[in-house]
């Protein structure tokens, strides 16, 4: 039992501010989605609380581990 609260106190020390944001938002979308039976928003408001709960997603930092996309690498001058 002390495996799992000492997993949810590491989870909770890795919420940055990106994080934050994606669970607003999607609280933003869900709540009112609910109420209004409005599917659309509650599929974007549940992949953006999956992304906040998981901690998935890029496009916040520069160097994110989970966008998985490489740079490609040349030595070409670019020309204007």
């Amino acid at each position: 039992m002390t495996g799992i609260f000492k997993r949810i106190e590491v989870s909770l020390q890795s919420w940055n501010l990106p994080r934050a944001i994606r669970l607003g938002l999607g609280l933003f979308f869900i709540v009112p989605a609910v109420q209004e039976a409005d599917y659309f928003a509650m599929a974007i408001g549940g992949v953006l609380l999956y992304q906040a709960i998981a901690n998935t997603g890029c496009g916040f930092t520069k160097n994110s581990a989970s966008c998985g996309v490489d740079l490609p690498k040349t030595n070409k001058k670019v020309k204007f």
